[in-house]
């Protein structure tokens, strides 16, 4: 495993709960988030270990070396990830 498994990594409550795999990543202000993509989040986001996340779907630890203030994002479990500047920096 290439992150840390004890990074700690803000989730969506759809990731927290497994019912979506994640398919956001954002590296922003020294922090992770792994989310699903969509806005209808009734609850509060988790922290949990990318040890957890990475077990889980072994291609996001392909992102370990996402630079700060950018982003991945797929479409699904079966696309590669695409990489760009963050639309949430600055």
């Amino acid at each position: 495993m290439k992150f840390k498994p004890n990074l700690g990594v803000f989730v969506c409550p759809h990731v927290f709960k497994d019912t979506r795999p994640v398919l956001l990543v954002v590296h922003e202000d020294g922090e992770w988030q792994c989310l699903c993509g969509q806005g209808d989040h009734l609850d509060d986001g988790h922290l949990v270990g990318m040890g957890h996340l990475v077990n889980r779907d072994p291609s996001i630890d392909d992102l370990y070396d996402l630079p700060e203030g950018w982003e991945a994002e797929r479409e699904s479990l079966s696309h590669n990830w695409l990489r760009c500047k963050s639309e949430f920096d600055g």
